[in-house]
């Protein structure tokens, strides 16, 4: 018999419980198992969408560069015409034809290799100017005659009043079409003149053409919707532009997917639920298909200028095409692998969440109220079931000898942190039993301890209420203190009424526990206050700190109760001195009953002294 109870008390010490691994191994195996089609099928929709994305990124990075670059290229033309303006504008330089002047725009050309003319028009309609031709950049003086482009060209600049980008011109002198830019030149008030610089579109599409190469895109642009303004294919002249017509049309234009981007098109394509947004077009063309990105440039004359890319879809519709039905697939997958996940994840997270609920209860020193955590069908959360419990026990053992007010200070000020120690001025208050000796010598040591227990808790609850902290018990005395743990513009305020919530509650005490339960004699304390700098931080030895506050302060708070002896009302329940330092740090006038200056024991100055009344 006695054999078998040691046995069934060792089985229940040693009940077997599932190992936490194992199940998680054994359970997610199942899912991963029951997920790797679906997995494999998901993996080829991210990767898939991946690719799309870096497509559209790219895209949208060569465009967003296509447009800085064009901007810079154009800009550069401008600002040469700017400059060349301003100093005009200033008198630095006079715009009459002299070699000073001819040098200023030569530089301004030689600079600005997409300026192939620059040009000063007065108003006697005199041309001053420098333009480019295959194998040299000459000065040119003429008489407008009859140029309706270069008469338009003044009389727009003249009403606009300020520098703008015009239309586009038909130079039949260059074979081209040029981007206009020009600015009025104003004198005293009144305008002597434009200036002018018409910016090559075959060198813009040379500049596309490069880029091309750069980023192995296919870069154009168009002059509002219904022109192209460059094209690689227009690096080298394009046919059939005249004056009429000097840019080519964008839907007859010769490459077919620039010609077709505004066209309607309704073939579905699984590229189009991927490649998606406000500037993107899908084109068709023969047997292949082509998405286009495309950015609006504004401010360079009436028309929008569009920089735009385009890249073929092939690859990416017949990869997708593949993954139908392995997307249906992965859904019916993932549904069944949710549920076997979800049934093992419940059973782990149960008790992990009644660890957690504890957790935060320790978090809070709430730790009276918190029950013990039940223990677990896995093994691992089964020990840590017991190691929180048997950690719960030295917790509320620690709970009883570390204010828990502290505690929460330094956890909200400095958590993480080393606590360095620092001056500050405090507010310190000591009481001490009147007479303990004769109260407690026909207590036996059991009662004395209740004794005690019961006046530190009372005096406990006044302090903490009127937000002070306890930082010691010191046999039958008490030391607490206000400011310490945080700054308190009215510490004096709050320890003064904990003195005199004190004193009402000794009276408290003395009627109904004391004098009603037939004791010989009444408790009376003597409680004094003092606010001073002291230094405040952890003291004590490596094995062993306090968190408390030592200084010359701390001695006159205690001076002060000892001087109770003599000194104030010394026959009542409560007799409270506060020296004048207190006084002075009231926010709020208290009575008090002046006592005078008087020696402290131990220190030579004079300390001002009054007696706090109790009403």
């Amino acid at each position: 018999m006695g054999g078998k109870k040691a046995n069934t008390s060792q089985g229940k010490g040693s009940e077997w419980h599932a190992s936490m691994s194992v199940a998680l191994a054994l359970g997610l195996g199942f899912f991963v198992l029951t997920s790797v089609a679906g997995v494999l099928g998901v993996g080829l929709v991210v990767g898939y969408r991946n690719t799309s994305d870096l497509l559209t990124q790219k895209a949208q990075l060569i465009i967003g560069t296509q447009r800085q670059q064009v901007e810079r290229y154009l800009t550069a033309a401008s600002d040469q015409v700017d400059f060349i303006a301003s100093r005009i504008a200033s008198g630095e330089v006079e715009a009459d034809g002299s070699e000073e002047f001819v040098s200023l725009l030569l530089g301004a050309v030689s600079a600005t290799p997409q300026i192939v003319r620059i040009q000063f028009i007065d108003r006697k309609q005199i041309l001053t100017g420098v333009e480019r031709t295959q194998e040299e950049t000459l000065p040119i003086f003429l008489k407008l005659g009859d140029d309706v482009d270069l008469r338009h060209l003044i009389d727009e600049a003249v009403e606009t009043g300020k520098a703008s980008w015009g239309n586009i011109l038909w130079r039949e002198e260059y074979g081209q079409s040029v981007l206009s830019y020009q600015s009025p030149i104003i004198q005293k008030g009144r305008i002597i003149g434009v200036l002018s610089a018409w910016v090559s579109v075959v060198k813009l599409s040379e500049f596309l053409a490069d880029q091309e190469m750069e980023f192995g895109a296919n870069v154009f642009m168009l002059y509002g919707r219904n022109a192209v303004l460059a094209h690689p294919l227009m690096a080298f002249g394009y046919a059939g532009l005249n004056r009429a017509a000097p840019l080519p049309q964008q839907d007859r234009f010769s490459d077919p997917i620039v010609s077709a981007m505004w066209q309607p098109n309704d073939h579905l394509s699984v590229a189009k639920y991927f490649l998606t947004g406000a500037n993107t077009r899908f084109v068709s063309y023969a047997d292949w298909e082509y998405v286009i990105f495309f950015e609006e440039l504004t401010n360079y004359g009436d028309q929008a200028l569009t920089v735009a890319t385009y890249f073929e879809t092939h690859d990416i519709i017949s990869e997708a095409a593949r993954l139908r039905w392995a997307i249906w697939f992965c859904a019916i997958m993932a549904v069944i692998s949710a549920g076997v996940a979800a049934l093992i994840g419940q059973k782990i997270a149960k008790p992990v969440r009644r660890l957690s609920d504890s957790a935060k209860r320790v978090h809070d020193l709430d730790i009276s109220n918190i029950a013990e955590i039940e223990g677990s069908f896995f093994r691992e959360l089964d020990e840590a079931a017991r190691s929180y419990n048997f950690m719960l026990d030295g917790l509320r053992w620690f709970e009883l000898y570390v204010p828990k007010r502290l505690v929460r200070q330094l956890m909200r000020h400095h958590a993480g942190k080393q606590i360095n120690s620092s001056h500050r001025d405090v507010v310190i208050m000591f009481t001490d039993i009147v007479e303990f000796t004769t109260l407690s010598e026909h207590l036996t040591a059991s009662q004395t301890a209740s004794f005690l227990n019961d006046h530190f808790a009372g005096l406990a609850d006044c302090i903490q209420t009127n937000r002070g902290t306890i930082d010691k018990f010191i046999g039958d005395s008490v030391m607490a203190v206000w400011g310490a743990l945080e700054h308190q513009d009215d510490a004096a305020d709050l320890a003064c009424q904990a003195a005199i919530e004190i004193a009402r509650w000794i009276q408290t005490y003395n009627q109904n526990d004391r004098i009603a339960a037939g004791l010989p004699y009444s408790v009376r304390l003597r409680i004094g206050l003092h606010i001073g700098r002291v230094v405040i931080g952890n003291i004590g030895s490596e094995g062993r700190l306090s968190y408390t506050v030592v200084g010359d302060a701390v001695n006159v708070a205690q001076r002060l109760e000892e001087a109770g002896k003599v000194l104030g009302d010394t026959q009542a329940e409560a007799n409270i001195l506060v020296s004048s330092s207190v006084r002075s740090a009231l926010v709020k006038p208290i009575e008090f009953k002046r006592i005078g200056a008087h020696k402290l024991r131990g220190r030579d100055e004079l300390v001002e002294i009054y007696s706090l009344t109790i009403n």
